[in-house]
This record gives structure tokens, sequence and C-alpha cells, in this order.
């Protein structure tokens, strides 16, 4: 196993809001098993590869790349690393009576695993803090600031459930029809990651967003084309297209035909 953390225990002042403890990143390797009857210590972790276990308060859990895992001061908890595929996590420990009221207004009750979190950035800018020069107050005070977006995303991904999700993209992508699609500024939307938003989205529809998204430009085209005067080239500018040779292309390889002919023969 291979482990690079700071302990800032003794600059710790128990008064403050929030103290950071340990900060670090850890290797995992088929021996890495941690146990505690009850926890001294709040953490979040982040998985950037891996597999694992997370037995706590009676839930059995397999937090993987990707996912966050939290553990709450007083638990019972145990877990490890898989031994083939072992973990490589960022992680902080931290307390405070500004930590317990994010805790206790962002992080839904009983829940400790959150899948596919959008959050990496976040954890590396914690590790590239504490690795820095800043004074303690200092660093603490930056660090907040990214634990409060961490604990921001957590509450926003449990208000949706996987059929919920679903819905909120499509209603996204009906209400960006005359856009360009832009799968990162829908991700950021809903706050989920690209390959998590794919795969409810098929899940409930059959269908990925962009192959949705298409269609549905071609559906708007088709109602633009029978029941109004407006030219092709308009048609193609309204949707967003480069250009309506583009336009007509995407039409016809979906329709068979050219926007000319559709309108002239839905016009009879």
């Amino acid at each position: 196993m291979i482990e690079n953390f700071k302990n800032f225990t003794p600059y710790i002042n128990p008064e403050d809001p929030l103290s950071v403890w340990l900060v670090g990143e850890t290797y995992c390797d088929k021996t890495f098993k941690i146990y505690r009857e009850c926890s001294d210590m709040t953490a979040l972790e982040y998985i950037i590869d891996g597999t694992g276990t997370l037995d706590i308060e009676g839930q059995h859990l397999t937090p993987s790349k990707g996912d966050v895992y939290f553990l709450r001061e007083g638990t019972h908890h145990k877990y490890e690393a898989d031994e083939f595929n072992p973990w490589h996590k960022l992680w902080i420990v931290f307390y405070g009576d500004f930590a317990n009221a994010l805790i206790e207004n962002y992080m839904p009750k009983n829940t400790y695993h959150f899948r596919n979190c959008a959050v990496k950035s976040y954890f590396e800018e914690i590790y590239k803090i504490s690795t820095s020069d800043y004074p303690y107050d200092i660093m603490v005070n930056k660090i907040t600031v990214q634990l409060l977006k961490i604990f921001m995303y957590l509450r926003d991904m449990s208000k949706f459930d996987t059929e919920g999700l679903a819905e909120v993209i499509k209603k996204y992508l009906d209400e960006s029809i005359e856009d360009d699609f832009n799968l990162d500024k829908l991700c950021q939307q809903v706050n989920y990651s690209k390959n998590y938003v794919i795969n409810v989205f098929k899940d409930k529809y059959n269908i990925t967003p962009y192959k949705y998204f298409i269609d549905r430009k071609i559906e708007v085209s088709k109602s633009y084309l029978t029941h109004t005067n407006v030219s092709i080239g308009e048609i193609a500018k309204l949707l967003h297209y480069a250009d309506q040779q583009y336009f007509s292309t995407v039409f016809k390889n979906s329709q068979g035909i050219s926007p000319l002919k559709f309108r002239r023969l839905t016009r009879k």
C-alpha cells in the first residue's frame, strides 16, 4: 500500500467551526482493511479507481470507481479493498460544529454511499490545498469551500431517484431542441457523471440522450415543414443545424426523403 497524507493535529483548535484533521491519497493493496467499533472520525472518500466493500450500520456497500463514501463519527464500520482491483482514493477527515451542520443539512439520513459522482476535481483541489504552503487557517477556509461544493452535490444527487432523473433529463433535452447537443452542460445541470446520465436515460427510454435529441429535432422540423411556411433554410437555422445542406442530409438519412419532398407530400 502507498499512502501520502498530511496530519494537521498540531494546528487544530477545538473551538473552530470546522477543523481539518487529515487529508490524503491512498493506493490500496489486497491487504487494505479497516475496522472501527465506534469511529472517532468523520470522513469523505472518493474512489479514483478500483473497488471494494464497506459495511456500515448494517449496510453492505460496494464503493467503486467514481463513487463517494461517507464515514460518520460514532458509526460501526469495516471497509476493505478488493483483492484483485484495489482502491485508489482521495480522502479527507474533518470535524467541528460547522461540519456537523453540513452533515445534518446536506446529507440524506442513513446514506453512506453515492454512486457516479462528478466531484473528482473538488477532492483533487482539497488535496492540492492541503499540500500547499498556506497557513492552517487559510488552508481550512479554502478546503471548506470545496467541502461545501461536495455536500451540495451529494444533496442534489439525493433529490432524484433513477426514474425521476430520467424525466428531468428528458425535459432538459426537450427544452433545448433549438440548441446544439451539449452533454457536458446537461451533466452539469443535473449534477451527475456522463456515464450515469446516459445509462439512466437509456434504461428508462431505451435510447441514448443524444439519439433522443436528434430524433426530437427531426420531429420538430417535420412539424415546421407540415404546418408553417418557414423556409427550409430558416428551419435549419432555428434548429441550430450548421447549414441547410447539412439539415437536408440529416433529414433524408432519417426519413428517406428530402425536407422539400416531405413538405410537398404532407401538404397534398
